[in-house]
């Protein structure tokens, strides 16, 4: 409860401005709170912090205290930040009276958000037209990053993680090296990616065609360096097949690079996926024996009694709020941004005739049945 009360103390403190110089940098939050529907929300139904989570007007909730540890360590600094936070989840008229207010739109430096589809891309029109940075953190979709030079998109696409294969390839690799494992005419953008990455640099590759009995057996050499890509549109199909592979003998020499998804299939026991090699790519990781991610943990749970969970996007907050905050103050010079994030990486590319996409992934492993960056 104190919690539930605290987002809503925080709702009535914003905006805010840190530090006394003469310039001052904008940053306008688009967040869904869902505030349109409080009138109908029954607050007796909050008795724990994962009550409040479960709501939809508080999933946020994380993302945002997150962002206030990153703005806070700008109270005392030289720079002068005003914060601007509005509640935005699918009203277009409300989000365009806001774009529309041009005593607060001329001083905004940068927007984060909105989450939803539909009104980021008004907000980016928007921010197009008026030469403003615009930062979406969930999408995956390529499309908001078209003809838009001022879009920054956070979450990597799967085009990056085909790329981040080469990691695993070696001058001597024959296309028996490199397998994609997947059903005839499957038809999954992921598997697509990794063939159009694969045919532009000219990676050899072969397919292995599962046929209901687990052929991949038949493709596998021990004594020769493999990566295997599984693709599987129906998760029937994941569990069988990786259940059959896990009671089998050791493949040491082969790394099998899934999905991450497939973590959360809770009839897919770790068991088996701890006795293969696995590997899979993730936009978020969190090494908590970092002193940076003690200190943050700490903070977290000082302020606000609950400890941070990626889960609930708290890191994310912290992360994003901070990289482009300190991008904001470099002039969106990304090589002058000395931020090292907590639960992120930070790459952005600019796309041919459009925005930056980041292009910054863990590559992880399941190894004694802990997750850990890949050795």
């Amino acid at each position: 409860m104190r919690r539930f009360l605290l987002f809503l103390s925080v709702l009535l403190c914003w905006p805010a401005t840190f530090a006394q110089t003469s310039e001052v940098k904008t940053v306008l939050f688009l967040l869904p709170f869902f505030g349109e529907e409080y009138s109908s929300y029954n607050s007796g139904n909050i008795s724990t912090v994962a009550d409040v989570d479960n709501e939809p007007m508080f999933s946020l909730v994380s993302f945002w205290e997150g962002a206030q540890l990153a703005l806070d360590e700008y109270e005392n600094s030289f720079q002068r930040i005003n914060v601007v936070v509005k509640d935005i989840t699918y009203d277009n008229v409300k989000l365009m009276r806001i774009l529309e207010d041009e005593q607060l739109m001329n001083q905004v430096d940068l927007i984060i958000g909105p989450f939803f589809a539909p009104q980021f891309e008004i907000a980016a029109n928007y921010a197009k037209t008026h030469q403003i940075p615009i930062v979406n953190p969930f999408t995956s979709k390529q499309d908001i990053l078209e003809n838009n030079e001022y879009v920054y998109k956070v979450q990597s696409s799967k085009e990056s993680e085909a790329e981040m294969v080469k990691q695993f390839w070696r001058t001597e690799n024959r296309a028996s090296d490199i397998l994609i494992w997947t059903e005839r005419g499957a038809d999954i953008p992921a598997l697509r990616a990794c063939e159009r990455y694969f045919t532009k640099l000219d990676v050899p590759y072969e397919f292995a065609l599962d046929d209901g009995k687990n052929n991949i057996k038949k493709h596998l050499k021990p004594a020769t360096h493999q990566v295997v890509l599984p693709f599987f549109q129906q998760q029937t199909t994941v569990i069988a097949n990786m259940r059959s592979l896990g009671v089998e003998e050791d493949f040491p020499n082969t790394v099998f690079v899934i999905p991450e998804e497939w973590l959360d299939i809770e009839a897919l026991e770790v068991e088996y996926l701890n006795k293969l090699n696995v590997h899979f790519f993730s936009d978020y990781f969190v090494d908590e024996e970092k002193d940076s991610t003690l200190v943050f943990i700490s903070n977290f749970v000082e302020r606000y009694d609950t400890p941070p969970d990626l889960k609930r996007f708290s890191f994310q907050g912290y992360d994003i709020t901070k990289y482009f905050v300190e991008l904001m103050l470099h002039d969106f010079d990304t090589s002058k941004v000395r931020f090292s994030p907590i639960a992120m990486k930070f790459n952005f590319q600019k796309t041919e005739n459009g925005g930056y996409e980041n292009h910054g992934m863990f590559l992880l492993q399941l190894k004694d049945y802990k997750v850990q960056v890949a050795d």
